[in-house]
């Protein structure tokens, strides 16, 4: 008999690690997943791949598992079944330890879309069988990457609708932004530089820091985006006012 633990993890800033742990069995599992996003195009750059690197012991089996994603205000997703939009080689694979396995992607699916589209290609470890008689609990971790396919022509833009304070999930005061992107390519806040001020107080966020502490700050084709921005206020700021300059990476 045995016991599934399946958390289900999207990447956002660095992979995560995975682990199983058996009753009869001091063996560690542990794989890592490269990269977190991927930026295709329905013509042109129309493909790329998944790197699956083994870090344990003993063989991974992983399957890869593609769903449409959308995004709401507050970074929540909901996801359905993609349909035969790409090509998957191969779908699964066992991979020996210390080894590593290039899944490669491509898109097949309609050349012409009018808007960015977003999928979750995730990452799943195959909960091993157990042999009769043996119990078992397995933790087994989903990784999940990012993939945006963009229409060949069009434009994203990240526009500011009002900047304000809010708390984090431990009361703390931070800076929020609401954003929207009125173009019909997704967006990436992370490809911004942010000026925040308040009260006698400035700071200014760049790129290279917003991609080190938001992670992927995705801002999909005509929707708001919520943000809390990782800054500590000084006392005494009891409001924010903010700029955004958007420069999407080449």
């Amino acid at each position: 008999m045995s016991v599934f633990i399946r958390p289900f993890l999207i990447a956002a800033a660095a992979p995560f690690a995975v682990m199983a742990v058996f009753f009869f069995s001091t063996a560690a599992q542990a794989m890592s997943v490269s990269p977190v996003t991927l930026d295709l195009e329905t013509t042109g750059k129309n493909k790329d791949q998944l790197n699956v690197v083994n870090d344990g012991a003993t063989p991974l089996p992983v399957e890869i598992v593609i769903s449409r994603m959308e995004m709401d205000e507050s970074g929540r997703t909901s996801t359905k079944p993609a349909g035969d939009e790409f090509l998957l080689f191969p779908p699964q694979a066992l991979i020996p330890p210390g080894a590593a396995q290039s899944f490669r992607l491509q898109w097949v699916g309609d050349p012409q879309i009018k808007q960015s589209q977003s999928y979750i290609f995730s990452v799943n470890q195959v909960p091993v069988r157990m042999p009769a008689g043996k119990s078992a609990i397995q933790v087994v971790f989903n990784f999940a990457t990012i993939v945006n396919v963009a229409p060949p022509a069009g434009r994203a833009g990240i526009a500011l609708v009002n900047a304000g304070i809010g708390k984090d999930d431990k009361g703390k005061l931070r800076p929020a932004l609401t954003v929207k992107n009125p173009g019909n390519m997704h967006a990436k806040l992370t490809d911004a530089t942010i000026k925040l001020a308040g009260g006698g107080w400035s700071q200014t966020l760049r790129p290279e820091e917003l991609r080190q502490t938001l992670g992927v700050g995705l801002v999909q084709p005509g929707k708001t985006r919520r943000f809390l921005l990782p800054v500590d206020l000084p006392a005494g700021v009891s409001h924010v006012t903010a700029s955004v300059d958007y420069k999407p990476a080449k």
